[in-house]
């Protein structure tokens, strides 16, 4: 099983998270990933890394942001999801990525599945502007 993902604008220049799944050398539709819309409130999401452990069992993992004000504005949040016998849940903000996040620019870049529920995701935070730390997070 293949996946791919990826960010497209919808009809009303908001930004989405979309996962396509492969199975048995047949792609099957581009979906909205759940969640990722109630995360961003209008401003925007991506998934920019996919693993998939088994056959309908994957992760996910990217950014969301919101919308702000002012000419120096971000809110860019981590994001992961997961599959679960064929069906996506609801993506959610990285546990503690908020919290870290002092200077609003935050997103998971990779994650690896080992096999179904077992997985880990990396990716960075911002302590200021000019100041990145990276992180990981495990699913077990």
């Amino acid at each position: 099983m293949l996946g791919v993902a990826g960010g497209y604008t919808d009809s009303s220049g908001n930004g989405q998270a979309y996962v396509i799944n492969q199975v048995s050398g047949i792609w099957g539709k581009a979906e909205e990933v759940p969640g990722t819309a109630a995360l961003s409130s209008g401003g925007s999401a991506e998934i920019v890394a996919v693993s998939c452990a088994s056959a309908g069992n994957c992760s996910a993992a990217g950014f969301y942001s919101v919308p702000c004000q002012g000419i120096q504005c971000a809110d860019q949040q981590a994001l992961v999801v997961s599959e679960v016998n064929g069906t996506w849940g609801n993506a959610e903000e990285i546990p503690n990525t908020a919290t870290l996040n002092k200077g609003n620019f935050a997103g998971a870049g990779s994650v690896s599945c080992t096999s179904p529920g077992r997985c880990l995701a990396g990716g960075f935070y911002s302590v200021s502007a000019s100041n990145q730390q990276a992180f990981v997070v495990n699913e077990t």
